[in-house]
This record gives C-alpha cells, sequence and structure tokens, in this order.
C-alpha cells in the first residue's frame, strides 16, 4: 500500500514538472529588418505576451530571402517577409503563406528638395529608388501614375541603393527626391528635404510585411500558430497605449538616442500599421502584376494562393480583438 502511494506521488511529481515542457514547443521566429513595422517581435519578447505554452526564441535575419529559405527549411517556423518573397517563392512550388499582414500599403513619404512643391514640379527631375523591382521602385510609380506622371517619360528614375544612399543622394540635390521610411526621414529633415506626399494618404495596395509560416506548419501545428497571433494582436495593442514602453524597447532594437527621431518611427508605425492583421488580396494581386513583368506563371497566379486569414478570422469571430481594444479596432 505504502509502495502504491509513493509510485502514485511520484507519478503526480512527474506530471507537475514535465508537463509544462511538454505542452510548450519551441518555436523560432525571425523579423527582418530594423524598422517600426518589426516592433511587434520586439515587444512581443520583451513585454512577456508570449503565453498559452509558447516557447519561442526570437532572431533577426537581415534578408528576407534568407529568413524565407530558413522558415521553409523548418529551422525557423515563422518570419517577418514582404509578398513578393513569399510569391516568388510560391510560383516555384514552395509553400510559404502569409498567415497576417502588419502592412497593406506602400509604406513611404515621398521626400524631396526645398523647391519642390508639388508633385507636377517633380516632371523632367530625377527620383531615387532603392532599386528596380523594389517597394520603392514601383510604388513611387504608381504614386505618379495617380497624379498624372509617367516614370521614365516625365520623370527619370535611378536606383541607388540603401535609405542611407538615398538621403545623402537628395541632400547633395543629386535627385529631386525619393521614397523614404524613418528613421532616414528625419535624417533626410535635417539635410534640407522636406515631406512632399504621405503615402498612408495614396493607400497604395502592397503586402509590405507579413507574418509568414509554411502550409505545413499551418495544417500540422495550427494551435501554436493561433498563439503566436494572439501574442502578436497583444503586441500592437501595447504599441499603441504603452508609448514610453516601446519607445524604450525601440531604442534598445534599433540602438537610436534622439528622442525626436524614435518618437518619428513610432507615428510612422502608427500610420501603416494593421491592428487587426488582414492580409488584403488587392496588395498581393499587385505583387503578382508586378511579378508579371517578368515572369509569365504570375498571370494565371490568384492571390488567395499566397496568403491565409483563416486564424485571424477566427480571432474576429471569437471576439479576441474587440476584447483587446475594448472597441471594434
Amino acid at each position: 500500500m505504502k509502495r502504491s502511494l509513493l509510485a502514485f506521488h511520484c507519478i503526480l511529481v512527474a506530471i507537475f514538472i514535465f508537463a509544462p515542457a511538454a505542452l510548450a514547443q519551441k518555436l523560432v521566429i525571425a523579423w527582418t529588418a530594423v524598422s517600426a513595422f518589426n516592433s511587434p517581435f520586439w515587444i512581443m519578447s520583451d513585454a512577456g505576451l508570449y503565453k498559452e505554452g509558447l516557447d519561442v526564441d526570437t532572431m533577426y535575419i537581415a534578408s528576407s530571402p534568407i529568413a524565407a529559405k530558413a522558415t521553409l527549411a523548418g529551422e525557423i517556423v515563422i518570419s517577418a517577409q514582404n509578398s513578393q518573397v513569399i510569391a516568388d517563392s510560391g510560383l516555384q512550388g514552395a509553400d510559404l503563406v502569409a498567415i497576417g499582414a502588419a502592412v497593406n500599403i506602400v509604406p513611404f513619404y515621398v521626400m524631396a528638395a526645398p523647391e519642390i512643391n508639388s508633385v507636377s514640379d517633380l516632371k523632367g527631375k530625377t527620383i531615387g529608388v532603392s532599386r528596380f523591382g523594389a517597394a520603392t521602385d514601383f510604388g513611387m510609380r504608381m504614386f505618379l501614375a495617380k497624379h498624372g506622371l509617367a516614370a521614365h517619360r516625365d520623370v527619370a528614375f535611378i536606383q541607388i541603393g540603401g535609405m542611407p544612399e538615398i538621403a545623402a543622394a537628395l541632400s547633395k540635390k543629386i535627385i529631386a527626391a525619393a521614397p523614404m521610411s524613418y528613421p532616414m526621414v528625419y535624417v533626410a529633415e535635417q539635410g534640407g528635404a522636406k515631406v512632399l506626399a504621405n503615402l498612408a494618404k495614396d493607400e497604395i495596395p502592397f503586402v509590405h510585411l507579413t507574418l509568414t509560416t509554411t502550409k505545413r506548419f499551418l495544417k500540422d501545428k495550427r494551435p501554436q500558430a493561433k498563439a503566436f497571433l494572439r501574442a502578436y494582436g497583444k503586441a500592437m495593442h501595447f504599441l499603441y497605449n504603452r508609448q514610453a514602453e516601446s519607445l524604450a524597447i525601440f531604442a534598445k532594437y534599433t540602438k537610436i538616442k534622439d528622442q525626436k527621431m524614435l518618437e518619428g518611427s513610432l507615428k510612422y508605425g502608427y500610420e501603416f500599421m494593421e491592428k487587426v492583421p488582414f492580409v488584403k488580396r488587392a496588395g498581393f494581386q499587385v505583387t503578382l502584376d508586378e511579378i508579371a513583368r517578368t515572369n509569365s506563371k504570375a498571370k494565371q497566379a490568384r492571390p488567395e494562393q499566397f496568403f491565409d486569414n483563416s486564424i485571424i478570422q477566427e480571432l474576429v469571430d471569437e471576439g479576441f480583438f474587440m476584447k483587446l481594444w475594448g472597441r471594434n479596432p
């Protein structure tokens, strides 16, 4: 009898010790740029928002294509990706899928030289983009078209490289304008440039940043994917409602000390990021249209092949976001 009770007691102890470890599965996720749009990844980690049995390691990979390959290999289960990486991969037969979107529009400010007072003033001038085919390139082309100007006919384009190089070219008058993101917008302003347009107001569709996994992981580990999206939703709420703590986290990951630059980066995130991270079909269609210029396979593809909003829809139907925000966000 005593031996039986002792054995039962040992079983109970083992359950209490090892059950949490059994329930928790190690998830490795990756963010891919030092930007406000990746900040929910920082907040989820630093604010302790991973609950419900999730055991998460967060890492930085400074390249979406490399992070995508690691996700496909199973070394990472969720990563931050733009829609072009997902679509390019999918058209080659891979199974990447966006289960949420942080940004569904072209997320830039158009910075211009002081003498440029309107979009029409750009006619005959030169615009800088990071590289041809990038979001800066086609976003700027679509913006100009909305205002009656055609790229390469009315306005010359040159590819310059990264945002620091674009800011330098603008300050040296090599270019008249360029699409830019924070914090380099602040740097450009300090160099004498001004904001000609905020593309948040133009709402040019493009799925700029997604929460991406594989269709295999979504099928086999759906509860973990759902728990991650709950944590992401809480991180967005944290970003809006605990600004001082959010700025401290921004400073830690960006290494920025200038308070105005940090505040500008946070404001930039507010203007473009989704509170409820549905992937928008129109944004993926723009991506496919761009890819189709050089890859005919994209003409037969449908946007729905590359994203799955079902978990976000479940969370909406369950009232998760309504309870989180206290209203319809």
